[in-house]
């Protein structure tokens, strides 16, 4: 029976292809930025709530922002490590092409190189850590900058005023790494015109106990207060907050896009079967006539108003993953990135909306088609 539906659906939505393909088409449109804004919404959460930054207290230069006019002094490692319940401290300077927010920023961490496999959670793709340790120009790079980039091991690399050779590609397991490039840190200190060796922009602070984080935080804080250079210490998800709190705000805002979204889906979709339904109500008297109660009336219509949503659900969940797949994008903001994420809970998610709308668009003109009795339908026709 549920057969035979989807087969009579399936050729009266071809009756008018064009129309069809019109409102599948623009379904798929509208779900393509519901899937796209579910990946970006998806990559805030992982930026946030992922368990590899837990444990990561961030120390930054106390009143400043951008990573340029943050001057923390390294002589500050040695005190942080003596305090109870820190695990290391690793001293790291930033140089971003783009402090304001940006789909295409290069992000520059420098590090002491021989603590890069230590401290990080990477796996090196290609290229060797050898050659990333032995040359103070060389850099590996995140994944997904090396393909939005098309660096390979062996390529020299020039942004700014820092030019570097490709060591490596890695993958993180740290959301947004996979979007920044390591360098020495020595590189990044006397790279510019004004030398800042002994200097980093912040501290990347590894705790025992994520519990201590607000206790440790203010002990590093406190430690510093009569320092010339005072520090502001917070969690890794306090400082992504911080620093990309403009950018939180249009982020929140999409979701509202993505609503809309699934709101033009469901108009769209209704109008369609709406139509549709307007145009066979003589030949569903004759279906009455010959055996199709009520019921089997209501079943076919929602099967259509399903197929169309469905159908264009799918066209639009497959082109929002080839374009987050092959686009690599990545949202910027103060040496801060987040990643857009597609997971098959965003698949989840645009398939549900398909198929929810497609069940709501279709019910009033089922009901309506199920109710009429064949007289009325006759006389409408």
């Amino acid at each position: 029976m549920i057969l035979s539906l989807v087969h009579y659906a399936w050729r009266t939505m071809t009756r008018h292809k064009l129309r069809s393909a019109l409102t599948i088409g623009g379904i798929a449109t509208a779900m393509f930025l519901f899937c796209f804004i579910e990946g970006l919404q998806n990559g805030v959460r992982q930026a946030t709530e992922n368990e590899a930054t837990q444990n990561v207290l961030i120390v930054y230069q106390k009143s400043r922002f951008c990573p340029a006019t943050s001057l923390l002094p390294e002589r500050y490692v040695p005190a942080i490590q003596r305090i109870d319940g820190v695990k290391s401290v690793v001293p790291v300077k930033v140089y971003v092409n783009n402090c304001r927010a940006s789909l295409d920023t290069v992000t520059f961490l420098g590090v002491p190189p021989e603590l890069v496999n230590t401290i990080k959670k990477i796996d090196l793709k290609s290229g060797s850590l050898g050659d990333f340790t032995g040359r103070r120009d060389a850099a590996i790079v995140g994944e997904s900058l090396a393909a939005r980039r098309g660096l390979k091991p062996g390529d020299r690399f020039q942004i700014g005023g820092f030019s570097v050779g490709i060591a490596g590609v890695f993958k993180s397991d740290t959301p947004g790494e996979d979007n920044v490039a390591f360098t020495h840190l020595e590189m990044l200190q006397r790279g510019k015109a004004v030398d800042s060796l002994g200097y980093v922009t912040q501290f990347e602070v590894a705790i025992d106990d994520p519990a201590k984080a607000d206790a440790i935080s203010e002990k590093i804080d406190e430690m510093f207060k009569s320092e010339t250079v005072q520090t502001t210490t917070k969690s890794h998800k306090a400082f992504i907050a911080s620093s990309t709190g403009d950018l939180m705000g249009m982020i929140r805002f999409t979701r509202f896009l993505g609503l809309l979204c699934v709101v033009l889906v469901l108009a769209l979709t209704a109008n369609t079967v709406f139509v549709m339904v307007q145009e066979r109500v003589r030949e569903h008297a004759v279906l009455q006539t010959i055996g199709f109660a009520g019921r089997h009336l209501f079943s076919m219509i929602i099967v259509e108003s399903l197929l169309l949503a469905l159908a264009g659900g799918i066209i639009g969940t497959a082109a929002a993953a080839a374009a987050l797949h092959f686009g690599h994008f990545n949202l910027s903001a103060e040496g801060v990135n987040i990643s857009f994420a597609f997971t098959p809970l965003v698949v989840a998610a645009g398939m549900a909306a398909s198929a929810i709308t497609g069940l709501l668009a279709g019910f009033v003109p089922a009901l309506q088609a199920s109710l009429i009795s064949i007289t009325e339908a006759l006389r409408r026709s």
